[in-house]
């Protein structure tokens, strides 16, 4: 964008992100920045965005996001990330669950160069950092050497402008990860004010979900770091109903003085490796008649967790019509095997089909009130989708629409002057990114326009490549990024470094 450029937004009502009331004003940009907020008529400007009925705020801050890696190579090979951009995605704060990159300064200066139509923020690898901790240090096992190593690995992270660290001490090889190796990487962030976010170490699969939710504030408390407990759930029918106690964990955090909050996206189902059903079982090398039974067993028990074999929806990463949007009661009544032998029985094939699956795992009910508390903040856990690349989650296509037009429009759940802020500059004082998620002057021009009578989602998990309705324009960095509903293909995002 040339520095004098104008962008005069007309006609709209403001929602400018502090939570606040809407309010009628016009909008002009210039250059990168939020010129003026404020009535200003049909003043001349470069080009005018005619707002008459729709609603003007600040671009959505997601805070989890896979763009950096995982699905199609990312971001950097598929800059026009449409599916992020066209809900209104402005921002993503990548690297999450325990982080996919490595060090963070040559990604950064990566996305820079591939000129993507959304900005990027990254977190630093709690993962990589220890790994390369425990080579360099010659330590196999976790101990006092390799977290100073460690820390100061993700210092350096924060240096090149990372906004936090990411951990994941989830699944069999992370179990037994002790609480005060996550503390000292904490500490590594918090004399920058930095984010510890965690994919907790259990949501309900094996019912320590609320020591698993302690344990970030345990790790916030101690480390002085931002706690962030990511996408916020109670998984599995024996957890439905307990938001009073997660809650209360949270409460408890905030009378202590200790920072605590989440993100949440707004559908029953999470995304995980269909495999994950084995838990440890899929990295026996044994393969006799007492793994196959203890296999099964496990297969069996989280089926019944999750209330029945419909409950899981198979995504392939190599889309294979046979897999794709079909549930494990119907692969396996194809297979004419019980549910747990045909989890087996895909494991056991050569080669091994690539995998993911939609856990249908949480109850509607637990959503709304997680959603509705002050310590939650909105976001997707998406990922850059490229249509023919297997079944998507339709979070990675419809999260905002969802929240603005189903929560809001439709149930009244929330004031939009609310939802938005939890989309907006609420995440952009929990991550301290510095001149976001509020539509003020001064502040970088990433705006979007939306209609909140039409608002709303189309992707399901049969269909999950549908683009949403209703958002009309969006602005990223002052450049215009949705015209009419439609992508430009620009390419006015940045990375975005700690300051």
């Amino acid at each position: 964008m040339a520095d004098d450029q104008t962008i005069l937004i007309h006609g709209g009502t403001v929602c400018d992100g502090t939570g606040r009331a809407p309010f009628a004003a016009d909008v002009m940009v210039q250059g990168d920045k939020v010129a003026v907020v404020g009535r200003l008529g049909l003043v001349e400007a470069d080009q005018t965005l005619d707002a008459s009925g729709r609603i003007v705020c600040p671009g959505f801050i997601d805070p989890h996001n896979h763009a950096d890696g995982e699905v199609q190579g990312g971001i950097v090979a598929h800059p026009l990330a449409d599916n992020l951009l066209r809900q209104g995605i402005t921002t993503v704060v990548g690297n999450q669950c325990g982080g996919s990159t490595y060090p963070i300064a040559p990604f950064l200066d990566a996305v820079d160069a591939a000129h993507p139509v959304t900005n990027v923020a990254m977190l630093a690898s709690h993962g990589h950092a220890r790994r390369k901790a425990m080579k360099d240090t010659g330590n196999a096992q976790s101990c006092p050497e390799v977290w100073q190593a460690m820390h100061d690995l993700i210092y350096a992270e924060m240096e090149a402008g990372a906004f936090g660290v990411t951990a994941c001490p989830l699944g069999s090889t992370q179990e037994a990860l002790p609480t005060e190796e996550l503390i000292e990487a904490a500490r590594a962030v918090a004399p920058f004010e930095g984010v510890y976010a965690s994919h907790i170490r259990d949501e309900g699969e094996t019912g320590r979900h609320l020591e698993a939710i302690d344990e970030v504030r345990t790790i916030a408390r101690e480390s002085g770091a931002r706690g962030h407990v990511s996408h916020l759930k109670l998984w599995g029918t024996p957890n439905w109903g307990q938001t009073e106690q997660v809650l209360a964990i949270f409460d408890a955090a905030q009378a202590e003085g200790t920072s605590l909050m989440a993100d949440q996206y707004p559908y029953i189902g999470g995304y995980r490796g269909f495999f994950s059903l084995l838990w440890s079982y899929q990295r026996s090398d044994g393969r006799d008649e007492a793994w196959r039974q203890g296999a099964l067993a496990e297969v069996k028990r989280q089926v019944a967790l999750l209330g029945g074999a419909e409950r899981f929806i198979l995504s392939s990463h190599d889309a294979d019509p046979d897999l794709d949007g079909k549930t494990l009661a119907e692969v396996a009544d194809a297979m004419s095997l019980a549910p747990e032998a045909a989890v087996v029985d895909l494991y056991l094939r050569e080669p091994r089909p690539r995998l993911a699956c939609f856990f249908l795992a949480m109850r509607e009910e637990d959503v709304r009130v997680f959603m509705a508390a002050d310590c939650t903040m909105a976001g997707t856990d998406s990922h850059v989708r490229v249509p023919g690349s297997g079944a998507s989650h339709p979070r990675n296509f419809g999260t905002y629409p969802r929240l603005l037009g189903k929560y809001v429009r439709e149930e009244g759940l929330m004031p939009i002057e609310r939802m938005v802020h939890r989309a907006t500059a609420k995440v952009a004082d929990q991550f301290r990114i510095p001149d976001r998620g509020r539509l003020i002057p001064g502040a970088c021009a990433d705006v979007v326009v939306f209609d909140p009578a039409t608002v709303r989602d189309r992707s399901t998990w049969q269909q999950g490549y549908l683009y949403p309705e209703g958002i009309e324009w969006v602005l990223v960095n002052g450049g215009i990024e949705v015209a009419g509903g439609e992508p430009t293909g620009e390419g006015f995002g940045r990375a975005i470094r700690r300051r």
